[in-house]
């Protein structure tokens, strides 16, 4: 959604002069933030705000699906890998007590919105973002040293689902620069034995996220199944697994609307 007025942010009830000091409020937060084709997006919540550019690759309501569900301690340490624009390490610091968040991001340009995101909402002192390569963020992170890993990783292989010419959108959507097994073994490399490892995906790739998840001892614990406008098929899942788990996984499922 972008903050062009205060209609926007869907407040009807408030006075004239109230909207007018929100629509004043959005202005300043652009004038000292945005840079040029970039944009305010609403996160309808606590009055916060994403940086996001109109060319580049923007979040969906499957990065704040996911991170709703994320369950964070005061003391756990938090990381999001292929964070993009830093959604979901935003909502996450926003709505749990987790003690640090890192968004690991591979192009500079989505990590330097990001970071630009996490200073406007005033999460600094608690959320870092990285511009590295996931692969090799272990060497920088510490193996073993993370409580929590949460990912929302390009859903196609490269041969696979609708080609993108913009390369930034492409490197989101598809997995030119990350497969899949290698996003899972770094996670694995990264958390804790007794950590938890959050992902979302498209449900065609469910059995294969199973088996390569199994190898890299992140036994699934949930599985959330979710469908879209009422419909029966599922599009997408939700899978909550714990390093070196014991086997046994409850399924859920979930409308989006």
């Amino acid at each position: 959604m972008t903050i062009k007025n205060s209609e926007t942010l869907n407040i009807p009830q408030l006075e004239k002069s109230d909207k007018n000091e929100i629509t004043a409020a959005n202005t300043l937060l652009a004038e000292k933030h945005l840079m040029s084709g970039e944009r305010l997006d609403d996160l309808e919540f606590k009055g916060m705000h994403i940086i996001s550019h109109k060319d580049k690759y923007c979040f969906t309501s499957d990065s704040v699906m996911l991170a709703n569900l994320v369950k964070a301690a005061k003391a756990d340490t938090v990381v999001d890998l292929c964070t993009g624009g830093g959604i979901i390490a935003i909502l996450i610091a926003a709505k749990t007590s987790a003690k640090r968040v890192i968004g690991v991001e591979i192009q500079s340009d989505m990590a330097d919105m990001a970071s630009r995101s996490v200073t406007m909402n005033n999460l600094s002192d608690r959320v870092n973002i990285l511009n590295n390569d996931v692969i090799d963020i272990c060497k920088i992170i510490g193996y073993g040293s993370v409580d929590i890993v949460v990912c929302n990783p390009p859903y196609y292989k490269v041969s696979e689902g609708v080609a993108r010419q913009n390369e930034c959108i492409a490197i989101a959507r598809h997995e030119i620069l990350l497969p899949l097994e290698d996003m899972i073994k770094s996670a694995s490399e990264l958390v804790k034995f007794g950590g938890m490892f959050y992902m979302i995906h498209k449900s065609e790739r469910l059995a294969e996220a199973i088996v390569l998840l199994s190898k890299y001892a992140l036994q699934p614990k949930i599985l959330y199944n979710i469908t879209t406008n009422g419909g029966n098929v599922c599009d997408t899942f939700i899978i909550v697994c714990k390093k070196g788990g014991k086997t046994g996984v409850k399924v859920h499922n979930i409308t989006h609307i």
